[in-house]
């Protein structure tokens, strides 16, 4: 079952030490892209954070949000940022004096700096029953996550489907309106072609060469059998274990490709019609392509 790359994912806890919140959300991206907004005190998670969110994601854009507001504070202190206080008072002073500015430097446009107050441990680390609890909040918003991006991935599913059908179905009327195409050209080629014998006495064997070639520049056969090969590769792709969002693209990439070289070739209306109808299909499968891990 293919995932969507987008979805959101929440748990929380609020209990007697406190309250605990932790929210995931997914976008869309080429690569995994993950950022972690962790409160100072509990830094010390991310790398079991970024794990948990490894094994259940791939390919997206995501960001985890942990916010604590716990009752039982004991085992940390609040202390001055020395260094980050000093360079706020001194670049605030410097404003102030390089453009005559009125005024004193107050306690509240310092300590609204961030890092100006630190939370820190005075006694180690967390306690493990704390951690194993917020890892656990952790998982629940990725499972939670998790189950969204596979909800959207089945509506996905269903629609790559049908654009599957659409550029299958659209190929296989391209494939008889080039056939009768072909037929019609080649005769009126070989009706000019004998009227030209004709008038100027030219070798047969070789104006028939020449109808040939001039037909078979128009032929879009191996376009319409490549596209077909791109169609059923996407399909095994679907079904296929595993993210599958970027072989998707590819396949559609190369179906493009196919459509654009088959209205190169296209010499009659009803073919460029087909071809415009190939086209859109096509990029509604990109676009929902776009989407899928």
């Amino acid at each position: 079952m293919i995932r969507s790359m987008t979805g959101y994912g929440s748990a929380s806890s609020d209990g007697e030490a406190g309250r605990v919140s932790v929210a995931a959300r997914a976008l869309n991206h080429r690569f995994l892209d993950l950022s972690l907004h962790v409160p100072r005190r509990w830094q010390g998670l991310e790398p079991e954070m970024r794990k948990l969110v490894q094994s259940l994601i791939q390919r997206g854009r995501v960001e985890v949000s942990l916010q604590t507001v716990l009752r039982d504070e004991e085992g940390t202190a609040v202390v001055v940022s020395t260094p980050v206080v000093a360079g706020v008072v001194g670049a605030l002073r410097q404003i102030q004096a390089q453009y005559d500015l009125a005024g004193k430097v107050r306690l509240a446009d310092v300590i609204r700096f961030p890092g100006a107050l630190e939370v820190v441990e005075t006694n180690g680390h967390p306690d493990d029953e704390r951690r194993r609890a917020i890892l656990a909040l952790v998982e629940s918003a990725l499972e939670s996550l998790d189950r969204m991006r596979q909800a959207e991935g089945e509506n996905l599913e269903r629609d790559l489907l049908q654009a599957l059908a659409a550029i299958e179905a659209a190929a296989g009327r391209l494939e008889t309106a080039s056939r009768t195409e072909r037929e019609t050209r080649r005769e009126a080629l070989l009706d000019r072609t004998r009227a030209l014998r004709d008038e100027l006495g030219l070798d047969d064997s070789r104006l028939y060469q020449e109808v040939v070639r001039l037909v078979d520049r128009h032929d879009v056969a191996e376009e319409v059998q490549r596209l077909g090969s791109h169609v059923a590769q996407a399909r095994r792709a679907l079904e296929a274990e595993g993210p599958s969002g970027k072989r998707l693209d590819f396949l559609a990439q190369e179906m493009a490709r196919e459509a654009n070289t088959i209205g190169s070739k296209a010499a009659s209306a009803e073919v460029v019609q087909e071809v415009v109808t190939l086209k859109s299909a096509i990029e509604r499968l990109r676009e929902q392509v776009q989407n899928v891990e």
